[in-house]
């Protein structure tokens, strides 16, 4: 016979009898292993996989958390995509939603490696042996290389970001908890039906072989019952570390009753930035009507020597300036004369660009007052906070080389403060640090500002009123350390909800954000609740958790034990082209059926659905006609498959008949075609022409 030609119909026997679309399904995605006879099952003793599936398999699970850590800080960083689209405006001219894009690709990633993670374990549940297919394999190398070049960014570029990711677990471990715990549970299953099968393997092991043969397979046994210990142990430590994650919550927000401070105010970052073009009366104007109790901005020097208020160190991202003087876009803007910049249009940029990803739409008239607004100068700015009692804080620059007020620019701006506008002291939250004592003495009650935190003796002795901080130096036990000796705490920019809710509880006395409008409405911080809440909270989601994995656990245990038991039952063999079961294979039912079948007419085959073991019973048989074809002619296949017509009413002839032509490829190769005679019958029944 032809063994090429044997594989060939055995692999169409296989796909053809023994589907299962299910596995199918998961063997394409993981390996692009469409076909069954592709497919490779876990032997007994054996491990999972092949030697190299072996080593990429630690590659996928450290892919799986790196992806997960890389995706959370960019959820996490919502509160700066605003700032991140605006550096990097800077290297491409051209406003884009990097951010946006960012977390959408953290997004995709780490749902692909989670789902190739998931469709792994149920295939062991299932006892396929793993195999991922190369064009996965890059996927999750790229995958680990993306993250890492980010975190290396991160560190090279914003390193203070892991502390602000640190400060956010404040508020987020608590949903982190609940996600690890619902992630478990989902594990739970494919990990519970692994280890119930690998159970019934190793007590069907035992009860198909004597004692003789069962000690030899001892080994084998011990290997099965290790891989088990290993799963379930690994599990239950991973399992473990999920439900202690709380104590190392430390969360301002768990306190008790009547504890919590006043709402903390607001300054408007540039005013409100995302209701109006940023640094320009509009969007000062629109900070205050929603309730601003200070005004925060930028400052620098025209070379005519007159304040405006810019942000960045050019003029294309927030002027006109391509339009009017394109060969100057990229020139420093304090470079230009206030007559220049006069003419420069603030407003139209900010519906070209829109540098908020949710802003909600201006009514018509605010449309037309926005783009119309101009460059702002800095007396025009503080004779509005003036007017309005508004606290005003600022950040001054300093003019590059050869420009007129290099070295004067600190009094230039005191001047224009004291003696064009005479804004009222107690206003004024001076921060620029350059020449502070000298500032201090030209205006004592000014209050003086620090942009870091520095011990209690230097500030004191400083002589600060207050400190502004980035969110991610929020302490609570600082802030009220610096309260008890009247230092004040400003936390900036604070945009989100969570964030805004995290300084509320920490004790901070006012934000500088950008959403204002959305701010405002918040009642209550975010998770805030007392400790014996939190624990009671924490303990039930935990027993929940647990005792659903229990029941996992149970249910795959019992249904294997049931197949189990049900195979020590039914120990003949299942022949799945006859539709026949429950064959008692001993020599008297075989020679009495033999009989039987002489007296019979030739009758067409019908062969009966097939059985769930189809593909897997026809392998073993094509084995046996390999190695047995010099088998008795007792053992052939009119005696074997054989059924009783009171019990099944359907059987395979002894023979069959010259009429029905010649037959398939399948039927050739199994002997089950034209019939020339005894003498060359075989264990699959006649063989053909």
């Amino acid at each position: 016979m032809d063994l090429r030609k044997l594989k060939k119909v055995r692999r169409k026997i296989v796909q053809r009898y023994d589907r299962h679309y299910f596995t199918a399904f998961l063997q394409g995605i993981y390996g692009c292993r469409w076909r069954r006879y592709q497919w490779l099952e876990i032997e007994m003793g054996t491990t999972c996989c092949v030697r190299g599936e072996q080593i990429f398999y630690p590659i996928l699970v450290v892919t799986l958390f790196t992806s997960f850590i890389f995706l959370y800080m960019w959820l996490e960083a919502k509160n700066d995509y605003a700032s991140f689209d605006e550096y990097l405006y800077q290297f491409t001219d051209h406003w884009f939603f990097w951010s946006f894009f960012l977390v959408v690709a953290a997004s995709v990633m780490f749902s692909y490696i989670m789902l190739l993670m998931i469709i792994g374990m149920c295939l062991l549940a299932e006892g396929q042996q793993l195999y991922l297919h190369w064009c996965n394999k890059i996927g999750v190398l790229l995958i680990l290389s993306t993250c890492i070049f980010g975190f290396m960014s991160v560190n090279l570029l914003y390193d203070e970001k892991w502390k602000a990711a640190e400060v956010s677990l404040q508020i987020t471990a608590p949903y982190v908890h609940f996600f690890g715990l619902c992630f478990m549970v989902v594990v739970s299953w494919p990990i519970a039906l692994y280890f119930a099968k690998l159970n019934r393997r190793a007590l069907m092991e035992v009860e198909d072989q004597d004692w003789r043969e069962a000690y030899k397979e001892s080994r084998k046994i011990m290997k099965i019952r290790a891989i088990q210990i290993v799963s379930v142990f690994s599990f239950l430590v991973a399992l473990l570390l999920v439900y202690v994650m709380p104590l190392a919550i430390h969360s301002p927000c768990l306190r008790e009753n009547k504890t919590l401070g006043p709402k903390p105010t607001f300054i408007g970052h540039r005013g409100a930035p995302m209701l109006a073009p940023e640094n320009t009366k509009m969007a000062f104007e629109k900070a205050i009507e929603h309730g601003a109790a200070g005004l925060e901005t930028d400052v620098t020097l025209s070379y005519d020597g007159v304040p405006f208020l810019m942000h960045d160190t050019t003029l294309k991202r927030t002027t006109n300036i391509h339009e009017i003087l394109p060969d100057f876009s990229n020139t420093h803007a304090s470079m230009f004369t206030w007559e220049t910049l006069e003419t420069l249009n603030s407003g139209q940029w900010f519906f070209k660009s829109r540098p908020f990803k949710y802003m909600e739409p201006l009514t018509k008239e605010d449309e037309e007052m926005a783009k119309n607004q101009s460059i702002m100068t800095l007396s025009n700015f503080l004779k509005l906070a003036n007017k309005e009692n508004k606290l005003v804080i600022f950040d001054l620059y300093r003019p590059p080389r050869k420009h007129p007020y290099r070295h004067t620019w600190i009094m230039r701006v005191l001047e224009v403060m004291i003696d064009e506008v005479g804004i009222k002291s107690h206003l004024v939250l001076w921060l620029p640090g350059q020449f502070r004592a000298d500032v201090q003495m030209i205006a004592p009650n000014y209050r003086q500002v620090l942009g870091k935190k520095l011990p209690l003796s230097d500030l004191l002795r400083m002589g600060i009123k207050g400190l502004n901080l980035g969110y991610k130096d929020i302490n609570s036990k600082d802030i009220k350390e610096y309260e008890k000796f009247g230092i004040f705490t400003n936390i900036y920019v604070i945009n989100e909800p969570w964030l805004y809710s995290l300084a509320w509880c920490a004790g901070v006395h006012s934000v500088t954000t950008n959403t204002i409008q959305i701010l405002k409405n918040i009642k209550r911080p975010f998770f805030l609740m007392t400790p014996d809440e939190y624990m009671r909270m924490w303990i039930l989601l935990d027993f929940i958790s647990a005792f659903i994995i229990m029941i996992v656990f149970f249910f795959h245990w019992w249904r294997e034990k049931g197949w189990c038991e049900l195979a020590g039952r039914n120990t003949s063999p299942v022949f799945p082209m006859s539709g026949v079961t429950d064959i008692e294979e001993n020599i008297g039912e075989v020679q009495q059926q033999n009989k039987n079948n002489e007296n019979q007419e030739e009758i067409p085959v019908s062969p009966s659905p097939s059985d769930k073991t189809t593909g897997d019973y026809w392998e073993s048989l094509l084995e046996m006609k390999l190695e047995n074809m010099k088998m008795t002619r007792s053992l052939s296949t009119e005696s074997v498959i054989g059924s009783n017509d009171e019990d099944q009413g359907n059987m395979f002839p002894t023979s069959i008949s010259k009429d029905t032509g010649k037959g398939s490829e399948e039927e050739e190769v199994l002997g089950m075609s034209h019939c020339v005679g005894e003498e060359k019958g075989g264990i699959f029944g006649n063989e053909g022409d």
